[in-house]
């Protein structure tokens, strides 16, 4: 029997994938959890085969969390679902050892092709993401600006771009505001812009 957590603070989207994944595999167990630190803790109490997880869930540190579940499973099979682009975000999860990185607007076909695969112990990359990664190898797209950013300023840019303020995502991220603050001027410097309606603009055309 097949074991699966998925960690996602929308109710409706866990309901969904516990619907599909039941309608693809007869023989499963699913547990849910709806933010980091307890997710953290089902993965330190259970083994599973695969975990779901959206890396925006409230008070989780997204990068820190895998970190922390990869040391205690080195060998955890790990699907990003979330709404963050995968082109600004998904080859730094990846380089952290996820197994898959899709956007919530994928069809539910390659939602479930993406955790059959990854179940079958490989990797998962949408249509767009391998267009993406076979332009930048041809040298034909332009440098990801993304690519400069920390995984902590990604994170936090993250947030901002979300509407949280630098206060909100210090208290997620148990980090002082002040840190928060700097980490927002170097990554407004590494993209040179200068305000989040910018940032947003720069995220949206690239």
């Amino acid at each position: 029997m097949k074991k699966i957590l998925i960690a996602d603070d929308h109710v409706i989207v866990r309901t969904g994938l516990i619907l599909l994944i039941k309608e693809e595999l007869d023989q499963v167990e699913i547990h849910e959890w709806r933010d980091g630190e307890g997710a953290r803790k089902m993965v330190q109490n259970n083994e599973y085969d695969l975990i779901i997880l959206d890396i925006s869930m409230p008070f989780t540190d997204s990068f820190t969390l895998l970190n922390n579940i990869f040391a205690l499973r080195p060998k955890q099979k790990v699907l990003i679902l979330t709404m963050s682009r995968e082109d600004v975000y998904a080859k730094k999860f990846l380089k952290l050892g996820v197994r898959g990185f899709m956007n919530k607007e994928a069809d539910r076909s390659e939602i479930r092709t993406a955790i059959v695969s990854i179940l079958n112990n490989k990797r998962y990359l949408s249509s767009s993401m391998h267009d993406t990664l076979t332009r930048e190898m041809l040298e034909e797209a332009p440098p990801n600006p993304f690519e400069t950013l920390s995984p902590r300023e990604l994170e936090i840019m993250n947030h901002l771009l979300e509407g949280k303020n630098i206060s909100e995502i210090a208290s997620m991220l148990f980090l002082h505001v002040s840190t928060v603050s700097t980490h927002k001027t170097n990554f407004m410097q590494k993209l040179g812009v200068s305000n989040i309606i910018e940032l947003s603009r720069m995220v949206r055309m690239f």
